[in-house]
């Protein structure tokens, strides 16, 4: 089945899909919208852009289609900046459990992030039964990493020092600096093989970042998880990877535990207008 479907019926020819198909995929023929199969990368712009909702994708879920309204979209530009200058990386929480509702809402908001050619490869892992197996396993990794004699940074920072004192403070007073105790942890892989999974997995991250910033929750990103599942597949294994996918990157979330009184100053823009 086709996938982009033009009602000829109700199609007016006003040629506002063909205006705005980044593929020139649609054309107008005998003063109706006709769509190339093999141009299309299914990106939904013609969807959302015709007057009369002529153009279909059944292949996709077509009640979670929503009509536009102006007025929601009308969001702040100073209160925006303002909630992105105020926030901060967590890494004190609340024992406390996320609701799935909330949950949900951060998925959809990486769901619907933009990615290279509509491919959509992301995928999200929600670590949360398995935690402490994880933990331990990444912790345990790193610190026979950093106690490899062979190891090589790569030209890379060397965290060795930061990971053998991450395990003794992790064995010896329980104090966990890999997650930080957080509830559970997000994971973003892919199987994109096209060159473009990181960018893509980097901004579903920020926009979910967002919109848990948005619920009250707080978010912490683990650099040093995707160091240790290179070092050791078994933690691919454990939280369920498949295969053919490749580790982006990983989040912490919960609710914070901790309140912030001010903003900080950050180095300024480097910015060339040429």
């Amino acid at each position: 089945m086709a996938n982009v479907i033009i009602n000829k019926e109700t199609c007016i020819g006003c040629g506002m899909c063909v205006k705005d198909c980044s593929r020139k995929a649609i054309e107008l023929v005998n003063k109706k919208a006709q769509v190339d199969l093999d141009l299309c990368n299914e990106c939904g712009h013609c969807v959302a852009i015709c007057p009369q909702a002529s153009i279909s994708m059944p292949k996709y879920d077509k009640y979670e289609i929503i009509e536009v309204d102006e007025d929601r979209l009308n969001l702040d530009p100073d209160d925006f900046l303002y909630f992105q200058k105020c926030r901060r990386s967590i890494r004190q929480f609340k024992n406390k459990d996320i609701e799935t509702d909330k949950l949900n809402k951060i998925i959809e908001a990486g769901r619907y992030s933009p990615t290279a050619s509509n491919r959509q490869l992301n995928r999200y892992i929600v670590v949360r039964e398995k935690i402490d197996e994880v933990r331990d396993l990444a912790i345990r990794t790193l610190y026979d990493a950093a106690n490899d004699p062979n190891f090589d940074t790569k030209g890379g920072p060397d965290y060795r020092n930061s990971w053998i004192q991450m395990y003794n403070n992790y064995k010896e007073k329980n104090i966990d600096s890999l997650f930080f105790n957080a509830p559970e942890i997000i994971v973003i892989v892919s199987e994109d093989k096209a060159g473009f999974a990181e960018v893509n997995g980097g901004i579903a991250a920020s926009r979910m970042e967002l919109q848990a910033n948005s619920l009250g929750l707080g978010v912490c990103y683990i650099g040093f998880l995707g160091r240790a599942v290179k070092f050791n597949n078994k933690i691919k294994e454990l939280i369920g990877m498949k295969d053919n996918e490749e580790f982006i990157l990983s989040f912490v979330i919960g609710y914070p535990n901790v309140k912030y009184k001010r903003s900080v100053n950050r180095t300024p823009s480097d910015v060339r207008f040429i």
